[in-house]
């Protein structure tokens, strides 16, 4: 939640983004407004009608910030704006120094009301647009800001002060709705009724039993691959691709390190070679916001390249997994097995640590209880030059990638051509034991 500065000509009015949006029947308002106050844990309250329906949005100021001001919601004089409730669908991005107030309206009610960074935005604008696109809804994208791209129309924030009436928050009011106090009445007799006749008739005691040690397993490899973990064959070649397309120098500062996590976005490290912060700041695009720079003035950190999406390793695979010894086999250098033929790419600098694999449950399976085939999970890392990207590629469908640094070696040996790119891939592997 965000709350802006005054507004010009109301010195005690602010707008308010961030807020928690839900419907419900018009009919009975008042147990819904008080359901779902409860559920957000809010304090205070904006609701329009709509229809049969009533759109409310919740949040819980700081009492600090409430001191001697009107709080209104920024997303609701959106949705009361004319040419947006004329539209099936409207997105208004509207920047304010380094933060975005994202709001999506949807014939009238909002459905999105959020404070994102410059980055966020663009990802999130992409995702309503497709989601607006899956529902056969035309979306109408209304911009503000130096930073943001040009949308169907400009959006201007004077049009907030328009109807100074509107979205006002107020305190959710104090007390039980009816539809909570019928059942309550109705709950506390029947316990009442039980306690009674259980004095009377003691329930047998049931030894409480945990999960079997099966259970425990099918649960640890949920666990384990819940997050879909990127293949590494698929995911390390396209991000050693992306990285070394990165300008190398940049008004005055030379690309030193880049770190890649499985998801999200790299982030790329740069040494100063004889630039400023004023001159970087100046030349850096949106996508490597925000810029972060080292105290001591030497280096600088950036937004890179976003990290793709690319399949994942599954449990479903493990019947074509190779086994802990042939995967040593397959990856140990020398001679580099990985290469169609022996001297096509050389071993130098390329080098694999792989540690022993361990159960996923560390008690081992009971005598008497029958079990298939167990997984069992190790790490490994490859350090190597870009040149032998195509190694990575040929990993074995039972590896995944888990973070992928590189690195600018202005002094490499000769065999990597005085000028190399360095990278050092981690991550997981499975094999069944």
């Amino acid at each position: 939640m965000h709350i802006t500065e005054p507004l010009p000509g109301e010195k005690r009015a602010r707008l308010v983004f961030g807020l928690d949006w839900r419907a419900w029947p018009a009919k009975g308002a008042k147990d819904g407004r008080s359901r779902y106050a409860d559920d957000f844990g809010a304090s205070h309250y904006v609701e329009m009608k709509l229809g049969d329906e009533m759109i409310g949005g919740f949040c819980a100021p700081d009492p600090a910030e409430l001191r001697r001001v009107s709080l209104y919601s920024g997303a609701a004089r959106i949705a009361s704006l004319e040419r947006v409730r004329a539209r099936p669908a409207v997105l208004v991005l509207m920047q304010d120094g380094q933060r975005v107030h994202l709001v999506h309206v949807v014939r009238g009610a909002v459905r999105n009301d959020e404070v994102v960074t410059l980055e966020q935005a663009r990802k999130r604008q992409t995702d309503i647009a497709q989601q607006c696109q899956r529902a056969g809804l035309h979306l109408t994208l209304l911009s503000s800001g130096e930073s943001i791209e040009a949308g169907d129309e400009p959006f201007r924030p004077a049009e907030l002060l328009q109807q100074k009436k509107v979205g006002k928050l107020r305190r959710v009011p104090m007390g039980v709705p009816n539809a909570v106090v019928v059942p309550l009445l109705i709950g506390i007799g029947g316990f009442a009724v039980k306690q009674i006749y259980n004095a009377f008739n003691p329930p047998e005691l049931e030894v409480q039993k945990g999960p079997t040690w099966t259970q425990s397993y099918n649960e640890a490899v949920r666990q384990t691959f819940a997050g879909d973990p990127p293949l590494a064959s698929a995911l390390a070649p396209l991000l050693l691709s992306s990285v070394s397309a990165v300008q190398t120098n940049r008004a005055g500062w030379q690309f030193d390190q880049a770190m890649c996590q499985a998801h999200g976005v790299c982030a790329i490290t740069y040494t100063r070679m004889g630039g400023s912060f004023e001159d970087f700041a100046w030349a850096a695009t949106p996508a490597m916001q925000p810029v972060t720079f080292a105290a001591n003035g030497l280096s600088l950190t950036a937004g890179g390249p976003a990290v793709p999406k690319v399949d994942a390793v599954s449990p479903t695979w493990q019947g074509v997994w190779p086994g802990e010894q042939q995967l040593v086999k397959l990856l140990q250098t020398p001679p580099q097995r990985l290469s169609t033929v022996p001297t096509d790419l050389k071993s130098f600098g390329y080098v694999v640590h792989i540690e022993p694999a361990a159960p996923l449950l560390a008690t081992p399976p009971p005598a008497n209880e029958p079990h298939g085939p167990l997984i069992r999970e190790g790490t490994w890392e490859i350090d190597g030059y870009l040149w032998q990207a195509p190694l990575l590629a040929r990993l074995p469908s039972n590896m995944t990638l888990e973070t992928l640094s590189v690195k600018l070696n202005t002094s490499a040996p000769e065999e990597a051509g005085k000028v190399g790119i360095q990278f050092v891939a981690k991550g997981k592997y499975y094999v069944v034991q």
